[in-house]
């Protein structure tokens, strides 16, 4: 068995809080109660800031799903509130009780009281957002490993041992909206930004103060009137500089921001998890025009307001934002001059691409290094554990936090199916800490969840595992084995995968597809003309075209020098992609044929009859004094040339250079089969930091001659998305667009599985490949 290649794994390291949803109680009449509650205690975890909290309600929302699935939380958790938090939800609950109970005793009623109120309380809507949260923790993969759940409930007092409490890691005094105070969605709004704290302070603050710090976010002075005997210094409680972090993202941060609209649960929710993934978002749920509209609209003109809702309708939520801007009180231009500086949008097409993701401030983008083999499918397994390591600023008897690595040029998508077995190395516990992929890495509990005996020395209480990271097949495979589906390599792929092995690297394959070398090797297609070649130095034999040094220097091409086409030759020749050899007949049969260097020697045997002959003057050709050394093309590589297997190299090479992309993994063409039938063959797979693409590559611009071959092939390649969890499809062509009727049947067909509720993906347009290349998304219906 040959030895597995050894290589060193550069990594980036970074701490960081656990991301959190906590799925709150729904009650109708009370449900800003309900949520603020949740808030509440969320403030007091450490990573409030970057974690969200979500009404029961909302959760099966499609808008708010699809932010909760970019999210990717490391745990989705039920919000289990005490019999303190329902009585002051529901004032005189535990009198009630105790009236029930006839305990008429005031020292017995008082220790009763005392001992109730830190007992949680289990109604009815509590355990409609346990549901909710098991559903919603099922489908977004959090840290789960079979039936057991690592963090499924946040209750109204700390467990050390699961989250880590704010106040155990700040530094300087934190704050929030007294827990009082948000009894309105207005004030909700506002205490989205900054967070609540369980304080009994009263005060009547007028609805549109509300609005207007809801509108300013962080900039607002209404806190720091809410805390005027503070100390400088002092930080919100869902501020990142509270938390010792800092927000990171792959990209530039947009330049849009979001407004929701909408009174329900939901329009809270979708800012409350956009406001993670895009930063500046902000809730509006009152209808009215006001004065707090100022701070509304952009002021620079360059900027865009994002306008959308979870409730609303596309026209209601137009009509909204309308009225607010006829009604602004500041205007800087002639009402007949100024242009709207707004964009209403559904929430399904808002860009989630590139969330943030919050970072223990001194302890993130650190190298680390990890000795691994390479798996024959591509994988990468770690030889040696990591080691055990205490952030600064973190104590690891009070504190617990997750450990995020990712490889530039390794990446792994936050695929559901990616769990644990998928990414840790053979033979690792999968009890030592919970581990999945996450934040194009990989991420694990900073503590060992199996047996750690009292005692224990620090390496012997921090996890420490091996990890492993898939290849691009082995992604594949598990995501296909998930809805039962078989991958293969298809003839194409094969011929590729050869290719590639003989030129050691995907890389260098597309290199060679966007290189004057690919013309040069139509040449020894069938079908390609001897044009401009010298007489006697291009031979079309039955078993191969080959061409001598002579056809290849009269090959036209001005821009490539002799000398580095020459060196271009010799090189080739020894990857195996070209053979060097001899025409050579046969004195016993009339055939010619090409004889390779390695199967020459002054006597050699006839491939067709098998007779002896000798290496003379009269069995070469073309006849001369000396013979003529001649190349032929690797049948593998010919096969490659000639269906145009340029096309989807083009296409992978022009994406990896995409910032998006950039290191990405690539599969060649392979298959997908149901039940042992194939259904769909796709021409690459793309894996990035973030996401799964497909594609189909094509030097035409038509996915069929008719109506209903156009329809086939679009929903054979979208239900070949689905089948392995996959996001997107692009479709690349040489062409410098796609036929309309193309255009026609990809939308024709999204609208029709949308209408089905089954997954729809995203489609990028990938145009003029080999030319001038051109990435535009396709226009949602």
């Amino acid at each position: 068995m040959p030895e597995q290649p050894f290589v060193f794994l550069p990594l980036s390291y970074a701490a960081r809080p656990p991301r959190i949803v906590v799925v709150v109680p729904h009650d109708d009449e009370r449900w800003v109660r309900w949520t603020a509650a949740g808030l509440a205690r969320l403030s007091r975890v450490w990573g409030c800031s970057g974690s969200v909290v979500v009404p029961s309600s909302a959760v099966g929302h499609p808008a708010v799903d699809r932010c909760l699935a970019r999210l990717h939380p490391d745990h989705v958790v039920a919000y289990g509130p005490s019999w303190t938090t329902f009585d002051a939800l529901y004032p005189g609950t535990i009198d009630r009780l105790l009236a029930e109970k006839n305990i008429s005793d005031n020292s017995i009623a008082a220790q009763f009281k005392e001992m109730l109120r830190k007992e949680p309380w289990n109604g009815t809507v509590v355990h409609e957002a346990e549901a909710a949260a098991d559903s919603l923790r099922s489908r977004l993969g959090a840290n789960r490993r079979d039936d057991h759940v690592q963090c499924s409930h946040l209750f109204d007092y700390d467990n050390a041992r699961e989250l880590t409490p704010l106040a155990a890691v700040a530094t300087t005094p934190v704050m929030g909206v007294p827990a009082t105070l948000v009894t309105t969605p207005e004030a909700l709004a506002y205490a989205m930004h900054v967070g609540i704290e369980a304080s009994d302070a009263s005060g009547d603050i007028p609805a549109e103060q509300w609005r207007e710090a809801a509108l300013r976010g962080a900039e607002s002075a209404l806190l720091s009137q809410l805390h005027p005997d503070e100390a400088d210094g002092a930080h919100a409680a869902r501020s990142h500089e509270a938390a010792l972090c800092v927000p990171i993202t792959r990209a530039f941060q947009h330049r849009e921001r979001i407004a929701v609209l909408g009174n329900r649960p939901e329009d809270f929710a979708l800012a409350e998890t956009l406001r993670q993934i895009r930063g500046a978002v902000t809730w509006i749920p009152w209808t009215e025009a006001g004065l707090s509209d100022m701070w509304l609209f952009p002021g620079s003109a360059s900027e865009r307001l994002l306008v959308t809702s979870a409730s609303l309708s596309l026209e209601e939520t137009q009509q909204r934002i309308n009225t607010r801007w006829d009604r602004r009180p500041v205007r800087s231009v002639d009402p007949d001059e100024e242009k709207r500086s707004f964009d209403v949008v559904e929430p399904g097409n808002i860009d989630l691409a590139h969330p943030f993701m919050v970072v223990l401030k001194n302890a993130w983008d650190q190298p680390r290094s990890l000795p691994a083999t390479v798996e024959s499918d591509g994988s990468l397994q770690t030889s040696l554990s990591l080691a055990a390591e205490v952030p600064r600023g973190l104590n690891p008897n009070e504190h617990r936090w997750q450990v995020t690595l990712t490889a530039a040029n390794h990446p792994v998508p936050p695929l559901v199916v990616l769990d644990s077995s998928t990414v840790t190395a053979t033979g690792q516990s999968p009890w030592e800490t919970f581990v999945r992929a996450a934040d194009g890495g990989i991420t694990y509990w900073s503590h060992r969840y199996d047996f750690v005996p009292s005692g224990a020395s620090l390496a012997g209480s921090l996890a420490s595992p091996k990890l492993a990271w898939p290849g691009i097949k082995r992604i594949l495979q598990v995501a296909a084995a998930a809805n039962d589906i078989t991958i293969l390599p298809s003839p194409a792929g094969r011929r590729a995968a050869i290719t590639e092995r003989l030129l050691g690297s995907r890389a260098a394959l597309e290199a060679l597809a966007a290189s004057p070398g690919w013309p040069l090797l139509h040449r020894f297609t069938s079908d390609a003309p001897n044009t401009g070649c010298p007489e006697g130095s291009w031979w079309k034999l039955k078993s191969a075209v080959v061409l001598s040094w002579e056809a290849i220097e009269a090959h036209d091409d001005s821009s490539w020098e002799l000398a580095a086409r020459r060196e271009q030759i010799d090189q080739w020749t020894s990857q195996g992609v070209l053979r060097r050899g001899l025409i050579l007949g046969c004195d016993h049969c009339p055939i010619l044929e090409f004889y390779p260097l390695a199967e020459i020697s002054q006597s050699y045997r006839c491939r067709r009859c098998g007779g002896d002959n000798q290496l003379a003057k009269n069995r070469w050709k073309p006849a001369a004094d000396e013979p003529r050394w001649f190349y032929d093309l690797h049948p593998a590589v010919l096969e490659l040339v000639t269906n145009d297997g340029d096309v989807p190299l083009l296409a992978t090479q022009y994406l990896r250079n995409q910032y998006w992309a950039r290191g990405g993994l690539v599969c060649e063409e392979f298959e997908l089969l149901k039940d042992d039938k194939r259904f769909v063959e796709m021409d690459f797979a793309l894996a990035t930091t973030e996401e799964l693409w497909l594609g189909e590559a094509k030097s035409n611009d038509s996915l069929g001659r008719s109506p209903g071959q156009r329809r086939n092939e679009a929903s054979k390649l979208m239900e070949g998305c689905a089948a392995v969890g996959a996001s997107g499809l692009i479709m690349a062509t040489a062409k410098t667009q796609w036929a309309d009727t193309t255009i026609e049947a990809l939308t024709e067909e999204r609208r029709g599985r949308l209408r089905a509720g089954k997954a729809v993906p995203r489609i990028s347009l990938l145009t003029g490949l080999g030319a001038s290349p051109k990435l535009s998304p396709l226009t949602s219906p």
